[in-house]
């Protein structure tokens, strides 16, 4: 794993205040400026076009320096070349890093030999060392990259995925609408004109004849037609509300998203019947809270659940872990809405922390009289 940026620039101007004390303990101009002339170029690596040529720059130029300046300093910018060699390894793919290695290890023999120790065994010794730790950083290179290559092509498989469960949502959506629109069509086209015809029978026997029996039938296949165009329009339309538009919600962003819903529906909740407005309150603000949940929460899962509370509201909990119990909540612009939108309908909101999770919990009033049972 690479190391932050930080620590390595730490480290950079660790090891330069360490090459710059060198040897004789007072740095010449020409050190200073070649530590100037290094680190700009460092800094200006990010903005590169082209980072194989900034990392030859930077491997090659101490070499070239001790061999043509100051020869006392090959031990310390050595150590400079190492972490510059070892830092390319998680940027230069692995074929032009073998090159760039390559010129690592053929600078270092030929700076050795020309500006290095005359004894035999510390050239044995140092070779050893510059090979071994050579191979190890092509090992390395090739192992970053190689998990690099599998990351991105799990992003690629996940974003297809995410597409395709897009897809499908978007084509049940049709292949519903369209079911809906067919039911709606059938029963406007057979029940519909059938009841009409009978209603016209009907009251055409009510004008040949009072009777309260065939008013009473009359005024039954009136609340039937009634009935039945109120389910036709109902069938036509599109939107989703009450638990149905929770669902749908949660299944939205689900195939948006790399989040996980463990959604618990507890008796009662599926036949309560919500308002239109208390229906788009609860809609809204478990959008809303599932979304903070995605943005500051420290886990991928969010427990919701519904339920009825022991007055007859319509209870929601919405649950993520959050690792910062120490922390006071502070409620921002989200949650302050979530809060207004549940009491203008004459509910409650509760937001609070608690073993190590962060907790959302809700009351919104449902209709007198439709309570479930």
């Amino acid at each position: 794993m690479m190391l932050p940026f930080y620590v390595r620039l730490f480290l950079v101007f660790i090891i330069w205040l360490f090459i710059i004390s060198g040897p004789k303990g007072d740095p010449g101009t020409s050190i200073l400026f070649y530590c100037s002339f290094y680190i700009a170029i460092y800094f200006l690596m990010p903005i590169m076009k082209s980072k194989l040529l900034g990392n030859l720059i930077l491997i090659t130029t101490p070499f070239l320096y001790v061999t043509m300046i100051d020869s006392s300093l090959f031990y310390y910018l050595l150590l400079i070349v190492l972490f510059s060699i070892y830092e390319s390894a998680y940027f230069i793919e692995p074929k032009l890093y073998r090159f760039l290695a390559a010129v690592f290890v053929g600078f270092s023999f030929i700076t050795y030999f020309i500006v290095g120790s005359d004894q035999l065994n510390i050239i044995s010794i140092s070779i050893f060392y510059i090979l071994i730790l050579t191979i190890s950083l092509l090992f390395l290179n090739s192992y970053f990259f190689l998990v690099k290559e599998k990351s991105d092509l799990y992003e690629q498989v996940l974003e297809e995925y995410r597409n395709v469960k897009r897809q499908s949502l978007k084509n049940e959506k049709v292949v519903r609408t369209e079911e809906r629109t067919r039911i709606a069509r059938e029963m406007h086209d057979s029940v519909g004109h059938k009841l009409t015809a009978l209603s016209i029978h009907l009251e055409m026997l009510l004008i040949e004849k009072k009777n309260e029996t065939f008013q009473n039938m009359k005024e039954t296949v009136d609340e039937c037609l009634e009935e039945t165009r109120r389910a036709v329009r109902a069938l036509k339309s599109e939107d989703i509300e009450g638990i149905a538009s929770v669902i749908q919600l949660i299944r939205k962003l689900e195939s948006e998203s790399h989040m996980r819903v463990n959604f618990t529906t507890k008796q009662g909740v599926l036949g309560a019947n919500l308002s239109n407005q208390n229906s788009v309150v609860l809609y809204r603000v478990l959008q809303e809270s599932l979304t903070n949940a995605m943005k500051y929460g420290h886990s991928r899962e969010v427990i919701v659940t519904l339920g009825i509370s022991a007055i007859g509201e319509l209870l929601f909990t919405v649950k993520n872990a959050y690792h910062h119990s120490s922390q006071q909540i502070h409620e921002g612009f989200g949650l302050k809405n979530m809060r207004l939108r549940v009491k203008e309908v004459g509910g409650r909101l509760e937001i609070y922390q608690s073993d190590d999770s962060f907790v959302i919990e809700g009351y919104i009033p449902l209709e007198e009289g439709k309570k479930s049972d």
